[in-house]
């Protein structure tokens, strides 16, 4: 790459501020409180689960910075290399352990920005703003600003934007199709098993809320919770899916061990059609359904692993998604810091049983989809491996632009 200098990130940023450091009292609507959870390891914006804050406490939440569009948040405390460009239209304020950096637009473009926090060569070079604590790692505001930057001329940023967004926008487009697959089976479910509008309803009688021939049972009775564990003796590679790695719906990341050297939470056997739930703060939301994973997938014993016995994955993952479930779930959730339930609590929650032949008839519907969400997430897999691949030899130059 042709004129290339480098820098202290403080020469390409107009300020480096800091988020507060508390939680709001929260509200029902107004503006949003972003979160860590807010932001994706692949450095995506996710609004599924939303906080927000009163507008009148706006301006106390905001005393150090207003995002903006352009902005680029990261983590500092915790779980840090988030980073996130703010978009138009965003309306709210950063939460704990959050900072950003507002980008000099005549010195550096701010999605060039972005992606240069993705980099591995970024990664090392913060590694030197990381101090090490006693309970959680944070990087130093103080030494971040000094940390060197690659920056070619505006052109060359603008031309690198543009190839590596080209990726991201076939992978948001597919997230969207996800979304409105998700959204079809999610309406069906609520038509005929909520509103109870299903095929023949008009001549099904119904005693308090249940239909003729339909049961209302618990979890234990449909499926099996924990079924199987690996042993410690085992011998091999496995693939982890540890409960970080996991947000509504989607796994975001797979970590690959020699067993022996993964971590001793790495003990939950998965298989195809299982659901996996967080036992921590099910108020998150956090599952995921095992779609033709790979033979050596193994979950933290930090998720209860449903699997399907006398229902369809197909509905059941619908019914222990609902808002009734999760409330179920949160309710007795025990732990102040850390709330969380057991495998007994899912086991004793109550489902209903529809009849076999309206399940056949929801399955038929719901199951292509499951194929379809999985075909996309393959897709998305392979145009982020593209996309990763090609980030650092663009931005050091190796690939010219």
């Amino acid at each position: 790459m042709k004129s290339v200098t480098e820098v202290p990130l403080l020469d390409v940023a107009e300020g480096i501020f800091d988020g507060p450091h508390a939680t709001p009292p929260e509200s029902l609507d107004g503006p949003i409180f972003l979160r860590l959870d807010n932001i994706t390891p692949e450095g995506r914006l996710d609004l599924t689960d939303l906080r927000y804050i009163n507008q009148s406490d706006f301006p106390r939440w905001t005393r150090r910075v207003t995002p903006l569009p352009g902005d680029v948040v990261f983590s500092y405390e915790a779980t840090l290399h988030r980073y996130v460009v703010i978009p138009e239209g965003f309306h709210g304020c950063l939460g704990r352990r959050l900072a950003l950096i507002r980008p000099n637009r005549k010195k550096i473009e701010p999605r060039y920005l972005h992606y240069y926090f993705l980099t591995p060569r970024w990664r090392a070079v913060a590694g030197s703003a990381v101090i090490n604590g006693a309970t959680v790692d944070r990087i130093s505001l103080t030494l971040v600003r000094n940390l060197p930057v690659q920056l070619p001329s505006l052109r060359q940023q603008r031309r690198i934007v543009d190839i590596l967004s080209a990726y991201d926008d076939l992978i948001e487009n597919n997230r969207r199709r996800m979304a409105l697959l998700e959204e079809s089976a999610r309406l069906l479910y609520q038509e005929w098993f909520v509103r109870l509008r299903f095929p023949g309803h008009e001549h099904v009688r119904i005693t308090n809320g249940v239909p003729e021939g339909w049961t209302r049972e618990s979890l234990c009775e449909v499926a099996e919770v924990n079924r199987a564990s690996i042993g410690g003796s085992f011998d091999g590679e496995i693939d982890y899916i540890d409960i970080a790695a996991v947000t509504p719906g989607q796994i975001n990341e797979t970590t690959h061990y020699d067993f022996k050297e993964a971590p001793s939470r790495a003990r939950r056997i998965v298989q195809h059609g299982d659901i996996i739930w967080s036992c921590v703060r099910p108020n998150r939301k956090s599952h995921a359904v095992i779609w033709r994973p790979s033979p050596s997938l193994i979950a933290s014993t930090g998720f209860a692993v449903i699997t399907p016995v006398r229902v369809p994955t197909s509905y059941l993952l619908q019914a222990t998604t609902t808002p009734d479930f999760v409330g179920y779930l949160e309710n007795h959730a025990k732990g102040a810091a850390y709330p969380a339930v057991v495998a007994g609590d899912f086991e004793r929650a109550l489902v209903l049983v529809p009849s076999k032949a309206i399940l056949d008839v929801f399955n038929d519907f719901a199951e292509p989809l499951f194929e379809q969400l999985h075909f996309l997430k393959q897709q998305n897999l392979k145009l982020r491996a593209a996309r990763d691949l090609l980030l650092p030899r663009l931005m050091s130059g190796e690939v010219a632009v």
